[in-house]
């Protein structure tokens, strides 16, 4: 399975003390600003937008650029800054040295960095990415300026993962002019300005304050009878990831009931694997969670979109500074997946990494194995949730493959998932 490396932060140079005010769309706008406008403001009960939402998808949304075209655009709570295409349809602009300047007037870097690349923390590598300015954007009525930082390289696999491509990642520092509610009950992505969004009553709230590392949201998670600032990452797929020191001493206190590995593919083509356990007792404030599937080799702890997701909904309200949510009766647990890397080749999908425990290759699988069907079901025009969703589900009894010249049909095994 494809996870998404995430844009952790910009070490060093990027002061973000000053980025509140100069990059609020409603607020300051730096002396490069070259559109005018901000469509910020809006009745109290009146989202600025308001889009459909699926549970097992990435908030991936349209964008229209100053141009009048249409852009899709990934929402990235786990992304500090925005990053665009260095060429394409929505790159971003040089940073020019009178754009410098004006970032170095209001703070927002530290010093002059003269043309040199960035070193952006992800989840798997450090990456290096130019500096450059966020052109012009609007979805529906919230308007983001140009001229505001954004980082400049290649997406490449990094859109394509899961067959909703997009062209650039709006990260958090822009995403925090709003205040953000997800309801998987009535399937709506809602955004509000900065006047308060509706009331409403729902069974918890809790403290959400931003990462002094990385500015972005974080929360407090009982782990282990200690509570710890977990950073809520909408651009992350899993439950829950944590340092791998901190996985390592939970195995050895045996607090996981099985453990397994997963491959997946980051944005510069590496296969990583990491190891996975089943974990119980997590709480936010009084909610008990259900048991989670969580990951080792994060930066620092962080909650992605398979949790958030077994949420009826939830609220990130950034004008208070709280996050609130609504659990189902009966919340659902994770199941610990050991998923091999698979990339979509085609009509098909190429085995490119085998998770030694995994189902793919327990049943025999090799590498450069093509999927073509899952029992009797094409994977033609499956996106990649799909396919691994029907690999993990318990009546999925075969898969039919190319190898070379030859099709193979692969009798699946039960994925050899260890107890801790």
């Amino acid at each position: 399975m494809f996870n998404r490396p995430e844009f952790a932060h910009v070490k060093h140079v990027l002061t973000g003390l000053a980025l509140c005010a100069l990059l609020s769309g409603c607020g300051n706008k730096p002396d490069t600003q070259a559109t005018p406008s901000s469509g910020c403001a809006a009745s109290a009960d009146t989202p600025v937008l308001s889009v459909p939402l699926e549970r097992n998808g990435h908030w991936v949304v349209d964008a229209q650029g100053a141009d009048g075209k249409t852009h899709r655009v990934l929402l990235d709570t786990g992304a500090t800054f925005n990053v665009l295409e260095s060429q394409g349809p929505l790159a971003a602009a040089p940073l020019t040295p009178e754009a410098e300047t004006g970032f170095l007037r209001q703070g927002v870097l530290g010093a002059s960095i003269a043309g040199a690349n960035l070193t952006v923390s992800t989840l798997s590598d450090p990456k290096e990415f130019a500096l450059g300015l966020t052109p012009a954007l609007r979805i529906q009525n919230w308007s983001m300026p140009a001229g505001v930082p954004a980082l400049r390289g290649s997406l490449g696999r990094l859109a394509s993962a899961d067959d909703a491509p997009f062209e650039a990642i709006i990260g958090n520092e822009r995403m925090r002019e709003l205040t953000w509610r997800a309801d998987y009950v009535a399937g709506r992505l809602a955004a509000y300005a900065t006047n308060e969004a509706p009331a409403h009553e729902w069974q918890q709230c809790t403290l959400m304050t931003l990462d002094a590392r990385t500015r972005m949201p974080a929360i407090q998670i009982n782990l282990d009878d200690t509570y710890n600032f977990f950073i809520l990452d909408t651009g992350y797929d899993g439950d829950v990831m944590l340092p791998q020191d901190l996985f390592d001493n939970l195995v050895k206190e045996n607090k996981f009931a099985h453990v397994g590995t997963s491959s997946s593919i980051d944005a510069t083509d590496r296969v990583v694997q990491r190891q996975q356990g089943l974990l119980a007792g997590l709480a936010i404030g009084q909610k008990q969670l259900p048991r989670l599937a969580v990951s080792g080799a994060a930066p620092e702890p962080r909650i992605g979109l398979g949790l958030l997701e077994k949420m009826d909904r939830f609220e990130l309200d950034f004008r208070h500074f709280r996050f609130c949510f609504d659990l189902p009766a009966k919340p659902m647990d994770s199941t610990l997946e050991t998923h091999s890397a698979l990339l979509r080749s085609g009509e098909r999908y190429e085995v490119v990494a085998l998770a030694p425990d995994g189902i793919l290759a327990v049943s025999g699988a090799q590498l450069g194995d093509q999927i073509t069907t899952i029992d009797q079901t094409s994977v033609a025009n499956l996106d990649l949730a799909k396919v691994i969703d029907l690999l993990s589900a318990p009546t999925t009894r075969e898969v039919t493959v190319l190898r070379g010249k030859r099709t193979l049909v692969i009798e699946l095994k039960p994925a050899q998932i260890k107890p801790a």
